[in-house]
């Protein structure tokens, strides 16, 4: 598992495309590569789609990573 960074004091993270470390969250159950990943009820998390017609627009990408439990940052292929 990668460990996040901190940005500069008043400074956002932004990532447009590639292979991008996100923080990411199991609420949507835990996560395999090739899951497709959505935003989470947490603010700047990711969590696994079960279905993707229902995160049809608010997909982010594809991780890379596992995470089985809690919280982390992972490896995560954006698709845009």
């Amino acid at each position: 598992m990668l460990e996040a960074k901190r940005a500069p004091e008043g400074w956002a993270p932004l990532a447009l495309m590639g292979r991008v470390p996100v923080k990411a969250t199991t609420e949507g159950g835990p996560i395999r590569p090739g899951d497709l990943l959505t935003s989470s009820s947490k603010p700047g998390y990711a969590m696994r789609c079960a279905n993707p017609q229902i995160c049809e627009g608010a997909l982010l990408g594809k991780a890379l990573e596992e995470l089985k439990t809690g919280e982390g940052v992972i490896l995560v292929l954006l698709v845009r």
